[in-house]
């Protein structure tokens, strides 16, 4: 649906879009005068991270190495937290369990994430790695755990699985209904390690709070619908869909398996378009 590029000077305000633990600020910007148009600024934010070792001894440390472009702040969270400079390098430690390092970097030119996952051995050659496929599924879906170990002749699960495990191999795990975390801690003449995973339960629904008002102030009486649009990189949408209700404030989504950006905009009887929503990125299973 293409809407009409001429705006009343009372545009209504944007709606909201709502994720657990996730609700950002609203974009800034212009309306959108076309039903199929992209903001400012399309993709180009970037951030890379390093860790200088990817195993290390129970109790010992290693320093995170940072940088992004297009942004302006960034969140660290996993095995650590809090706000961090757009660059920098920061000792994390002591690690005595394997531990995945997230750092989430927006700004104008978008948003992006990287991770980076310190493995724990002994010190003496035992490690472990294992990993989930998918890492996160719709609620009684499965996963399959993958793991490998150096230096170990066997090992034994614990947490969201359990039993006695060979030194590698793959189990169907499921199924899942709740955020698993899942340890497997592998032993042998050289010591033991431990691995760990965290499989995420996530839906498919998209869920948001419908404007009230107008841009100023005044109350929003002809509201008619929404648009969702969504692409692959943050603030470059490829795809939308129209819903022609007010009433409705959840859609499914039925698009392929993946990670996708998300974005909103509401539009009244006159077909004038709000600015974009804030903007989501959410987890799409299987």
């Amino acid at each position: 649906m293409t809407y009409s590029t001429a705006q009343s000077p009372n545009l209504l305000r944007s709606v909201f879009l709502i994720l657990p633990a996730l609700l950002l600020a609203a974009c800034s910007g212009s309306s959108s005068g076309g039903g199929n148009s992209s903001p400012a600024g399309s993709g180009g934010a970037s951030v890379t991270l390093s860790a200088s070792a990817g195993s290390v001894a129970a109790g010992g440390s290693v320093v995170l190495t940072w940088s992004s472009s297009g942004t302006s702040s960034c969140t660290a969270s996993g095995g650590w937290s809090g706000s961090r400079a757009i660059s920098g390098s920061q000792t994390v430690g002591p690690i005595n369990q394997t531990s995945t390092y997230t750092l989430s970097c927006s700004g104008e030119g978008g948003g992006a994430v990287r991770q980076v996952t310190v493995q724990v051995g002994n010190g003496n050659g035992v490690t472990v790695n294992l990993s989930a496929s998918p890492s996160a599924v719709a609620a009684g879906n499965n996963s399959t755990l993958t793991w490998s170990s150096s230096g170990a002749s066997s090992c034994t699960a614990s947490g969201g699985w359990s039993g006695s495990r060979a030194a590698s191999g793959s189990f169907t795990v499921g199924p899942i209904n709740a955020r698993t975390t899942y340890q497997l801690n592998c032993t042998g003449a050289a010591g033991n390690g431990v691995g760990m995973v965290t499989v995420q339960v996530v839906d498919k629904t998209l869920r948001w709070q419908a404007p009230s008002l107008n841009v100023d102030g005044t109350p929003l009486n002809d509201l008619a619908g929404y648009v969702i649009y969504w692409g692959r990189n943050s603030r470059a949408y490829t795809d939308s869909f129209t819903i022609n209700s007010p009433a409705v404030t959840e859609w499914e989504a039925t698009m392929a398996a993946g990670d996708y950006y998300f974005a909103m905009t509401a539009f009244d009887s006159q077909n004038n378009e709000s600015d974009y929503s804030n903007e989501v990125l959410k987890t799409i299973p299987d």
